[in-house]
């Protein structure tokens, strides 16, 4: 008899002793903007769709603060002060440009605004434009998007004031705040987009005389 009630009890305990699992990108979303200023929010999306670029990202993708928000322990979303709203429209025109010729993804954005403490703890320049809300960071699908990405770089950037720098191949930033460009350590010379070539004649140009 004792055998007919003590497995039941340990299915019980097994059931119980399951990990629940942790809530997706949508509903963790979902709850915070439950909590969320409304108000503000509302304020955020009309100032992205007067400006025409409110479908570029999609708005969780978009308020994600930094890729490293659970080791911060930091809010997953953040939205930016209203006096900086207009700030990441320029930036989500380069985006729109991108994300038609197949080279960015809106919904692989992993950081846009950050406060001084995200930013800090994510290990942003104290000049990052993250801070000033001009800035997102995208994931691309693979690298073989690089080539093509720094091409548009190279072409259409200086007229779009575009900032293209690489942690990885595939881990990206983008701003409006001047053309230029970095890799890993933050210098030119590491980034993806910057040859051998280019690299020579920067080196001959400044040991040229006039």
């Amino acid at each position: 008899m004792r055998g007919r009630f003590l497995l039941p009890a340990l299915l019980l305990l097994a059931a119980c002793a399951r990990p629940v699992p942790a809530p997706d990108a949508t509903q963790r979303y979902d709850a915070w903007r439950a909590k969320a200023d409304a108000r503000a929010l509302t304020a955020y999306q009309r100032t992205l769709a007067d400006a025409g670029v409110g479908r570029v990202v999609p708005i969780p993708a978009l308020l994600r603060s930094s890729r490293r928000w659970q080791a911060c322990d930091a809010p997953e979303f953040l939205l930016p002060p209203p006096d900086r709203a207009a700030a990441i429209v320029p930036t989500l025109r380069v985006v729109a440009q991108l994300q038609a010729m197949g080279i960015v993804e809106g919904s692989r954005a992993r950081s846009g605004y950050r406060s001084v403490e995200v930013n800090r703890c994510a290990g942003g320049s104290a000049r990052s434009r993250h801070l000033l809300n001009n800035a997102l960071d995208f994931d691309l699908a693979d690298d073989r998007r690089v080539a093509a990405l720094c091409h548009f770089w190279r072409t259409q950037g200086p007229a779009l004031a575009m900032g293209l720098g690489f942690y990885t191949p595939t881990r990206i930033h983008i701003d409006t705040a001047g053309h230029r460009t970095w890799g890993t350590d933050h210098r030119r010379g590491t980034s993806l987009c910057v040859t051998a070539e280019d690299q020579s004649g920067e080196r001959a140009s400044r040991t040229r005389t006039p």
